[in-house]
């Protein structure tokens, strides 16, 4: 047996005959019509779709002229302040020497807010004056923290609730003690 070589152009032709003699067969279906509802896009060359810019609406153009505005009076401080001691201020809540009473605010549960300027005191003594003097008389120490820039001290006695921030007013920066009173309530509902 001899094998003979067959050259690339007949053996090209047998297989394209081999193909075309199959009874199946494709065809690319058509272009689907547009859908209803797309006004303002149509279809340009095989089937792509573009979408119109729409407009904005003419909007006539004019100026606001804003209504008359009569100028108001400038704040006044509430009546409640005070520059003197109140009558009801704890009698064993000390007063650090050299303060001065500069404001009282009342505050609910029959309390109120005192607070006092003083010149050149050493902010720690300050703190230790109060912790220790109130310990002293009586007072149960329930919450303290102390800064540079600010401290707090909070104490309970016999149902009255005391608070003591020494800081600085950030408007002056003069040097202030602030001694917060109340009576403590019960709550109107059951605690949880």
């Amino acid at each position: 047996m001899t094998l003979r070589t067959v050259s690339p152009f007949v053996a090209a032709l047998m297989l394209a005959m081999t193909f075309s003699s199959c009874t199946c067969s494709s065809s690319t279906p058509d272009v689907p019509p547009p859908a209803a509802g797309t006004a303002g896009s149509r279809r340009e060359g095989f089937g792509k779709l573009t979408v119109k810019e729409r407009q904005a609406p003419d909007v006539p153009r004019g100026a606001v002229t804003p209504d008359h505005v009569e100028a108001r009076p400038a704040p006044t401080l509430p009546a409640a302040l005070a520059a003197e001691l109140p009558q009801d201020f704890p009698s064993d809540v000390p007063v650090y020497e050299g303060t001065k009473v500069a404001a009282v605010q009342e505050m609910p549960h029959e309390g109120h807010n005192v607070i006092f300027t003083l010149e050149g005191a050493d902010p720690a003594k300050v703190f230790d004056f109060y912790k220790d003097d109130m310990k002293h008389s009586g007072w149960k120490n329930e919450q303290e923290t102390q800064h540079k820039d600010g401290s707090f001290l909070s104490f309970k006695k016999d149902g009255m609730v005391t608070n003591v921030i020494i800081g600085r007013d950030p408007k002056s920066g003069q040097q202030v003690v602030s001694v917060m009173y109340y009576r403590e309530k019960p709550l109107p509902f059951k605690e949880f």
